[in-house]
This record gives C-alpha cells, sequence and structure tokens, in this order.
C-alpha cells in the first residue's frame, strides 16, 4: 500500500518507522526537564560560595574561628536554615530587631561580593540596606563618636565585560537609628539572556556594621500560586457557622468556606500552642519533633514547611503574635522575614494588628511567589476585644463585659472554681465575640485584599487553629491539659487556586500534620525523600481514600 503526501510516497511500514520516530522526539520533549531553566526567584544568599567574595576583611585574619565575631552584631546567629550551601565566614545571618527576625548578608567594611545570576524573563532585584551600632547589640549608638559613622552601598551589574552601577546611597548611622535600620529598594533589572553577575559592595566605617536585607533576584508576575496559611489560636471548629453553630460568629469564614474544601474532622495532635505548630510547620507528630515543653525549640536539623518552599522559589514571610510562636522557638526557620507582635497574647487588638502587617507585606510582594504565614492570639484569653464586638453576644444583665478568666476560675491546675450556668455562658459569649471579631477585622479585609489585588484566584488560602478551648464540657476550662475534642477539634479549610474542590464537606478524620504535604502537593513537590507523619489530602477530597488516618495526640 502506497500513500502520498505533501509530494512524498511512502509505503505503510515506512509511515510507520515515521510515525514512530516522530512520537519518540515529542516523547524526549515532554519527558526532559530544561537544563537552562532560569528560576523565579533566587536568594542571594542562599548561594554565596567562598570565591563570590571579591574583598572582606575576614579573608585577611590569622584566626578565624575567634576573630571574626567581632565583625558582627551580637543580636545575629548564623543562619542554618536548609538550602544554604556554604555561608562562608558565617557571612549570611539572621539578624533579632525588636519585633522581627530576618535574612541578611553582613558586610563589614569594605566588602564585596559578586553572584553569577541567570536574569528570569521580566527580572527585578529587590534588597535592603542597613546598619547598626557595633557597640550595641540593639542598633543604638551610645557615643557622639558614632554619629559620623556610617556606610556605603553600591549595586552594579556584570555583563561581557562591562559593569554598570545600578544603585548607589550612603547611609549615616545616626539616620539609618532614626529611620528603623533598613531601607528597601527595587531595581527593574534588563532582560539579559546571557549569564551576569551582580556586584554588591560596601565602604565606610568600620564602627558600623554593614548588612545587606534579603536580597533577591525574582521575575515579575510569575505564573505560578501564592500561598497563604492563617492560624487562629484557641479556635474551636464547633463555633463557627460552617461547622454548624447556630451563632453568626463568623460570616466571612463561612463565605471562604463555601468557596473551599470543608474538613469536618480536623484534630491537632496537641492542645498546647507551641507543640501543635511545630506539628503544623513539620508534618511531625510529637514525639518525632520532640518539643513537648516550653524551653524547647525546633531543632535546626528538622525540615520545615517554610524550608521546602523556600528551596521551591517562594519568598517566605510570618506575621505572628509571638509568645509560643516566637522566632525564639526557631519558627523563623526557612523565612526570609518573620514578624511578631510582642505580647501579642495580651493586645486586644491582635487580629487588626496582624492583618495591618499582613496587608502592608502582602502589597509590597504581590508581584512574587509568596509565602505567608498568618497567626493571632485574638480568641485566647483575656477576652477584650473593643466594642461592639463585646457586647455582640452578651445578655444585657451580663456580669462581665471584659474577661481574663485565668484569673476568675482560681483553684490548682485541675481544680476551678464553681460558676452558675450564667457565668459560664458569659464567658462563651465573650469567647465568640474574639471570634466575630477576628473574623471581621482579619479574615474580611484579608480576602477583600487579595482580590483587589488581582491574586486570589491564584492563591491557595488554608485557614486552621491549633487547638481549641474547654468551657467545664468534661469539667475543666482552659486548654494544654486534656484531650477531650473541644480541645483537639480544630477548623480546616482550604481554597484551592482557582477555586478547585470549592463545596466540598469531607467528613474524613485528618490532621493538622496534613497540611504541609497537601501544600507540597499542590506544587508539585516530591517528598519521597521526606520524613513526614502526614499524608496530602488530595486523595482524601477526591474520594480516592476511604481509611480513616490515625491520629495520635500528646500533652
Amino acid at each position: 500500500m502506497k500513500l502520498k503526501y505533501r509530494g512524498f510516497n511512502f509505503s505503510l511500514m515506512q509511515k510507520s518507522r515515521y510515525l514512530i520516530f516522530f512520537i519518540a522526539i515529542i516523547l524526549s520533549f515532554c519527558g526532559n526537564k530544561k537544563t537552562n531553566h532560569r528560576p523565579e526567584l533566587f536568594r542571594l544568599i542562599d548561594h554565596l560560595k567562598a570565591e563570590d567574595i571579591v574583598m572582606s576583611p575576614l579573608k585577611e585574619l590569622p584566626d578565624r574561628d575567634t576573630d571574626y565575631k567581632k565583625y558582627y552584631p551580637q543580636c545575629s546567629v548564623p543562619l542554618e536554615d536548609f538550602g544554604i550551601e556554604q555561608n562562608p565566614f558565617k557571612l549570611v545571618r539572621k539578624i533579632q530587631l525588636k519585633d522581627q527576625e530576618f535574612d541578611v548578608l553582613c558586610a563589614p567594611s569594605e566588602s564585596e561580593y559578586s553572584f553569577p545570576v541567570r536574569l528570569p524573563e521580566n527580572p527585578a532585584f529587590e534588597f535592603g540596606i542597613g546598619l547598626l551600632d557595633n557597640e550595641s547589640p540593639e542598633g543604638h549608638g551610645k557615643s557622639a563618636q558614632y554619629n559620623a559613622a556610617g556606610a556605603a552601598f553600591v549595586v552594579a551589574l556584570e555583563s561581557k565585560g562591562m559593569q554598570k552601577i545600578l544603585f548607589q546611597k550612603y547611609i549615616d548611622l545616626s539616620l539609618a537609628q532614626k529611620t528603623g535600620l533598613v531601607s528597601h529598594h527595587k531595581i527593574n533589572l534588563p532582560p539579559i539572556k546571557e549569564d551576569v553577575r551582580l556586584s554588591l559592595k560596601t565602604t565606610g566605617d568600620p564602627k558600623a556594621f554593614a548588612f545587606w536585607f534579603n536580597p533577591v533576584v525574582y521575575n515579575r508576575n510569575p505564573d505560578n500560586i501564592n500561598i497563604i496559611l492563617i492560624s487562629i489560636d484557641t479556635l474551636r471548629a464547633d463555633h463557627l457557622g460552617c461547622y454548624g453553630y447556630e451563632r453568626n460568629t463568623s460570616p466571612n469564614i463561612d463565605e471562604l468556606a463555601s468557596d473551599s474544601a470543608v474538613f469536618l474532622n480536623t484534630y491537632s495532635l496537641s492542645p498546647w500552642t507551641l507543640s501543635s505548630h511545630v506539628s503544623m510547620m513539620t508534618s511531625l507528630v510529637e514525639a518525632h519533633h520532640q518539643v513537648s515543653r516550653e524551653f524547647e525549640k525546633i531543632n535546626p536539623s528538622l525540615v520545615t514547611l517554610a524550608d521546602m518552599l523556600r528551596k521551591s522559589g517562594f519568598y517566605c514571610s510570618a506575621v505572628t503574635g509571638g509568645g509560643y510562636v516566637s522566632y525564639l522557638y526557631g519558627f523563623s526557620q526557612g523565612f526570609n522575614q518573620y514578624i511578631q507582635q510582642n505580647e501579642g497574647i495580651r493586645k486586644n487588638l491582635s487580629a487588626a494588628w496582624t492583618f495591618k502587617q499582613a496587608s502592608n507585606w502582602i502589597n509590597e510582594n504581590k508581584d512574587k511567589n509568596f509565602f505567608l504565614f498568618i497567626h493571632t492570639y485574638q480568641p485566647h484569653t483575656p477576652y477584650s476585644c473593643p466594642k461592639p464586638y463585646n457586647t455582640m453576644f452578651l445578655d444585657k444583665d451580663a456580669k462581665w463585659h471584659y474577661i481574663d478568666y485565668y484569673s476568675h476560675l482560681g483553684g490548682a491546675e485541675g481544680i476551678f472554681n464553681p460558676h452558675s450556668e450564667k457565668e459560664k455562658k458569659n464567658i462563651i459569649d465573650l469567647y465568640d465575640s474574639e471570634i466575630r471579631y477576628t473574623d471581621e477585622k482579619l479574615i474580611k479585609p484579608l480576602i477583600q485584599e487579595i482580590k483587589d489585588l488581582g491574586i486570589y484566584q491564584k492563591t491557595m488560602l488554608v485557614f486552621t487553629g491549633d487547638h481549641g478551648e474547654e468551657f467545664y464540657e468534661h469539667g475543666g476550662w482552659f486548654h494544654g491539659h486534656s484531650l477531650y475534642n473541644e480541645v483537639l477539634k480544630v477548623p480546616l479549610i482550604i481554597k484551592f487556586p482557582k477555586s478547585k474542590f470549592a463545596g466540598r464537606n469531607i467528613q474524613n478524620i485528618v490532621r493538622l500534620t496534613d497540611i504541609m504535604p497537601t501544600i507540597l502537593d499542590e506544587i508539585n513537590f516530591e517528598t519521597d525523600g521526606l520524613k513526614l507523619d502526614g499524608k496530602s489530602l488530595v486523595p482524601v477530597i477526591k474520594g480516592k481514600e476511604k481509611k480513616e488516618r490515625v491520629v495520635v495526640a500528646y500533652k
């Protein structure tokens, strides 16, 4: 049999051979990864090598193990996050200042770094510059001689043997102190296809610590997803409308739930904040992460959700209430910036503060692939949100309009003063008011913000809580000392990009440890090599997994 195609004659056998040949070519293109992949986000500090250090006083030190420490701020520690390749001379560090911790590249006087970079299609370079007083761990000058201290910062682009200065600025230490020590800058780069080098140079007075804050090259407006993980402290699932509560405590959370997959039987693996959040961020049960007491912290050898997302090209930040979710417990691992509200547990406007910080950060980083972790203590005692929320569910003759009920319940641990049914209801009413305030001042404006910015459909939004609260259902109050449902059952609402799986209510038992692998599954991150106790929830949503998952909780 002969076939004629565009002037050529093929026998059937010849046609088959050519068909197989062309299919093989197509499969080879589909199956192979691009070898010249241009990353959506490239962190310079993650890739610092010794050969990138063109100039540094540390290179000339005779005893580097002891002498180099004097070149770093006392309020800093070496960066040990997953993915840091070398960190020569411990130049890449985390600096702790007031209410935040962030990643920096230290730049002692007369330093220059030159990084090889492959620019993305629509490149931008973002960075911060800052100074600290080398006499003060908190960055506050102590004498007039430091008023003259300062440093010059220069950014240059090197391509084909030519160098072009893109940015230069001198910062006086006294001025830096007045403006918060760090100034932020962004430069749109030319879309050069060839590999280039970015040069970061500092010169100035050695009396001041100079540093580069989170320098990154990224692709503006990448076609990918953003991830927001919201943890509301002390939030019971059965006090939300979307979980069947009769009160209107959560109209905006309920609206989010209608656009999401809702897991009706989600369990925390610990009845208190620290251990529960470690499980959430590592996908490990307490027996494996080993953080069970208030003086313990995350071991840097453990891999966190932020570590994995950072490795995947996400710019990672957090806004939290501090306390047991403080960077002091190791939660900042993997995050470029970790903002916390000191004593957030005592602030009656915590939810509003959290939204303001999150909103500012999202607006500054909306053109990146980002991961933002949000946490607030708002529903945690003391119950003290402002009017009209504090009286929204109260009886007219309610005894308390504000209560820190730790002091009211009294007694030794596990032994409480008696309260009437009316007093119990009063306390629950105030708890519900805190939920409504959180719904109105954090969830509502946050969702509206990402819609207004045009990133709602590309955002994966995970809403949950770390544990619940007892209201004497089993003879106890508070949390942390029992494993009843009122303490362990928490909400889990996942809005996927493009509202995938919207409207699905899942009855299967799931755990907070399942959040991390679900997020990684959504971005197609391979988890086979990771030691995780949780599993992706996508098979559960699709109905492919019928067997109930095992919950192992600790107190």
